[in-house]
């Protein structure tokens, strides 16, 4: 049974790894396109293993009517200059209170 818990854990952490690939690839593709030398510098910073953003308590379905993750749409958020603004403070306060 341990087995199979630690199996599942590894599954579940490399769909959150792949899933922050997939948006950190998207984000910093924008930010190259858009010439944004210092948002490419702090994303190739940014690590893909991080889980606080995801909810890990509580009920699961993984059924088949699940919609399925729309990146593209993500990322766009991060194209707004506001958003890109509100996302660089909220992460330099979090570091801030980590010190």
């Amino acid at each position: 049974m341990r087995g199979i818990r630690n199996e599942c854990a590894r599954l579940i952490a490399n769909a959150i790894i792949h899933y922050n690939t997939a948006l950190l690839s998207r984000v910093h593709e924008q930010k190259r396109a858009a010439g944004d030398e210092v948002a490419m510098a702090f994303i190739a910073g940014m690590s893909p293993v991080a889980w606080r953003h995801v909810n890990l308590f509580g009920a699961m379905d993984f059924g088949a009517a699940t919609t399925p993750v729309d990146i593209d749409a993500l990322a766009s958020y991060y194209a707004d200059p506001d958003y890109w603004a509100r996302m660089l403070q909220a992460a330099a306060d979090e570091k801030d209170e980590e010190a």
